[in-house]
């Protein structure tokens, strides 16, 4: 059995999550950097791409990257990026995804623009990260609204991303607060 048969993913696929490990290094976030590829389907062109960052013309000062309710607060994913570059060129598009599992106000923005397909890490189960919980969030509302969502192998994500053990490293370990 071949990789493409493994994963599940074509050798397209698996270029485009390259291409989004790669703009994910371009994040000045010291925690969490995300890379987001668009693609228009019919040509495999890229439309679009983005990563995650405060918005143009913020500074990316050190002491609000440091400071996590900030940082949060003020932070452009990844995924949100792209979208916005691409307009109406995203309708259509599959967005692939590396660095942290989509969250859902990414996938409520994907499927207003029309995504017809994500490719991303996916949530993990039993944990208590955030990430996680809004990453099923995003899945249930993926399959509500008849996007194909294709995960990417946590093998594949440790080749992505070398020196990461896969993708629970790419995931905030910080609990959901208890309330």
């Amino acid at each position: 059995m071949n990789q493409e048969q493994d994963t599940g993913l074509g050798r397209w696929d698996r270029r485009y999550l390259g291409l989004a490990a790669h703009i994910r290094q371009w994040s000045k976030d010291p925690r969490g950097r995300v890379g987001a590829v668009l693609v228009a389907p019919e040509l495999n062109r890229i439309v679009a791409t983005g990563f995650n960052g405060f918005p143009s013309r913020v500074e990316d000062d050190v002491d609000r990257l440091s400071d996590k309710p900030t940082k949060l607060e003020m932070m452009v994913h990844a995924e949100q990026s792209a979208l916005l570059f691409a307009g109406r060129e995203a309708r259509g598009c599959t967005l692939y995804v590396v660095g942290k599992p989509v969250c859902n106000h990414c996938a409520v923005l994907s499927i207003q623009a029309g995504i017809r397909r994500v490719v991303a890490a996916p949530p993990r189960n039993g944990t208590r990260s955030e990430w996680d919980r809004r990453g099923h969030i995003s899945a249930r509302l993926f399959t509500e609204a008849g996007l194909r969502f294709d995960p990417v192998p946590e093998d594949l994500l440790a080749t992505l991303m070398p020196g990461e053990a896969g993708a629970a490293t790419t995931l905030d370990p910080t609990p959901t607060p208890a309330g």
